[in-house]
């Protein structure tokens, strides 16, 4: 079996993974909230974690993959008193329309993605379990765990208790013993969602959601736990916290984190006005593309959203599908040994994009039927690991002109042939080849196809 290496943010050291029980590999992602649909630097970890889930089931019998729905929270609230609709309605629809973008960028669904409302019993029962355990308390109709009581916090983000600023991350309460005690429950102001629970009615804090939604579908301690590097602190630490103070362990062995998506070197900030929801982009350009560029970059490295970037990997699937045009028949074959190995080597999808890009090269230069069949298949499977060349008719639907734009060049060229003007002919001719169009004088009139 190869040996898959991840950077893990626990030990700060690029591991060896090793399952807890290799017939049955457990991940976690934290998931969207739903009060609107996911902007690009989102997409990020959804396209890289599903990466990570094709791999693993490539390497592994069973794969269980768990990424979670918040649909309980302060800005879902806000958005659908906004709206003047009920926060149900609301969030029912921007599930679906979640489920919506990332089925255009070819992502996996994962094996069981809960939502928080549906596990509040699983919630009250740890919370339960940290009061049973002396790391929590009730004060003022909320429960919070005491950090101080923990002698490991800190263990994920690096950080000395002296070096957490009350405030910066964790809100500030008159209830609270400890400025670094964080909610497990609260009470629900009017209008707001609540549940009857032990502790009084009310709702639950972010932390506890995936710590309970994780124990209930992948147990006290499971493999992998992966989501955005902006969570590390609070919510990855938190959620290790609650884990150690309710079940004595750590929740997982591997913590991987993606780093953020800049838009033209500056971080998305509403201020700004440069966050780019994928909705919009999609308007614009395939979903595949959007995926491209989402893995061009080393997952550990800030991306940046640019026209050049967008450019680059339109080119690159342009260049491959070219490649796939030239198959007859696609047969029975492996992957390529060189892709499969740099994602083993964390994740390097870069450098398993160039080596697709070199097998789609050496398919263009080849003039044996056979082995361009062959070659193709390889392209082909290699390249459904990291989720691409899965579109049927890719220049048909990704067309640089539109086909009436095509037509009326055509036109053009042969009243401009009828004028013997064949400079001007020529000139058409050659617009439309740079625009991966070709076109072919027959007797019964010119016509065109995509190249």
């Amino acid at each position: 079996m190869k040996r898959l290496y991840l950077y893990n943010s626990l030990s700060n050291n690029l591991d060896e993974f090793r399952p807890i029980d290799e017939s049955n590999v457990r991940m976690y992602a934290c998931g969207p909230t739903v009060y609107s649909g996911p902007h690009v630097g989102n997409a990020r970890p959804l396209v890289v974690f599903d990466v990570l889930f094709r791999l693993l089931s490539l390497l592994y019998p069973k794969v269980t993959y768990v990424r979670n729905i918040t649909d309980v929270d302060d800005k879902i609230n806000k958005r659908a008193a906004q709206r003047k609709i009920t926060i149900r309605e609301l969030t029912d629809e921007v599930i679906e329309n979640f489920h919506n973008d990332l089925s255009l960028l070819n992502i996996l669904p994962p094996t069981i993605e809960p939502r928080a409302t549906f596990h509040i019993q699983e919630m009250i029962d740890v919370i339960q379990k940290l009061l049973d355990n002396g790391y929590a308390y009730q004060t003022a109709a909320h429960v919070l765990l005491s950090v101080k009581k923990l002698p490991n916090y800190g263990i994920l983000s690096k950080r000395m208790l002296d070096q957490m600023i009350p405030g910066s991350r964790v809100e500030i309460g008159i209830y609270k013993r400890d400025p670094l005690d964080f909610v497990l429950w609260k009470p629900s102001r009017d209008n707001e969602p609540s549940w009857d629970s032990p502790f009084g009615p009310g709702r639950p804090g972010w932390h506890i959601e995936c710590s309970a939604m994780s124990h209930k579908y992948l147990g006290v301690q499971f493999d992998i736990h992966a989501g955005g590097h902006d969570l590390i602190f609070p919510h990855h630490e938190n959620e290790i916290a609650q884990n150690y103070g309710a079940f004595g362990c750590l929740m997982a062995n591997y913590w991987i984190h993606n780093e953020l998506v800049l838009v033209d070197n500056l971080k998305m900030s509403k201020s700004v006005g440069n966050v780019i929801s994928i909705s919009d982009v999609l308007q614009k350009m395939d979903g595949e593309i959007i995926r491209y560029v989402l893995l061009s970059s080393h997952y550990q490295k800030k991306l940046n959203w640019t026209d050049q970037a967008i450019h680059q990997a339109q080119q690159s699937l342009n260049k491959m599908y070219s490649a796939l045009n030239l198959v007859t028949e696609f047969v029975e074959t492996d992957y390529d040994e060189s892709i499969i190995d740099a994602l083993c080597s964390n994740l390097n999808t870069p450098l398993a994009l160039s080596h697709l890009i070199n097998l789609a090269d050496e398919i263009l230069k080849e003039t044996d039927q056979s082995k361009i069949n062959c070659g193709g298949s390889v392209l082909k499977k290699s390249a459904s690991i990291l989720g691409l060349l899965f579109r049927e008719n890719w220049f048909k639907r990704n067309l640089e002109l539109p086909e009436e734009k095509i037509e009326e060049l055509i036109a053009q060229r042969n009243q401009a042939r009828k004028a013997k003007d064949y400079k001007k002919a020529d000139e058409i001719r050659n617009y439309l080849t740079d625009h991966h169009i070709s076109i072919e004088d027959t007797p019964s009139g010119t016509t065109w196809k995509v190249i």
